[in-house]
């Protein structure tokens, strides 16, 4: 499998490629960052040298606990662009389903241009 040496920068790139629903898109360190989907979940995705390296995301749903799989697809261990793009349309499905419809909707009233389309 290629691996591509991905970089906090270019991951936040794809961030705001992929997901136009993410706001407050933030650099923690070189090796880590943060965003929120919807106005309503923080997502936090961190590089883990082990190996090849990797990266790895996971939503807080309480306490100290967080999920780093979701729907069946790992969150973590992706090492290419596209990797972390199916990690991030693994994210996007979760959280839809999880804010229901009228959120949403009210969302794309709020935004104007559809549930994906919030101003950073």
């Amino acid at each position: 499998m290629p691996h591509d040496d991905l970089t906090v920068d270019d991951v936040l790139d794809l961030v705001g490629e992929h997901l136009p629903a993410a706001t407050q898109a933030r650099r923690k360190s070189d090796s880590a960052l943060g965003f929120v989907l919807y106005d309503a979940f923080a997502v936090h995705g961190a590089y883990d040298e082990y190996g090849r390296g990797n990266w790895g995301f996971s939503i807080p749903v309480g306490g100290d606990a967080s999920v780093s799989r979701v729907l069946g697809q790992r969150l973590s261990i992706r090492g290419t662009r596209e990797e972390v793009r199916e990690a991030f349309e693994a994210i996007d499905a979760y959280v839809r389903l999880r804010l229901g419809s009228e959120y949403l909707a009210a969302c794309e009233v709020a935004y104007g241009g559809g549930p994906a389309s919030p101003a950073a």
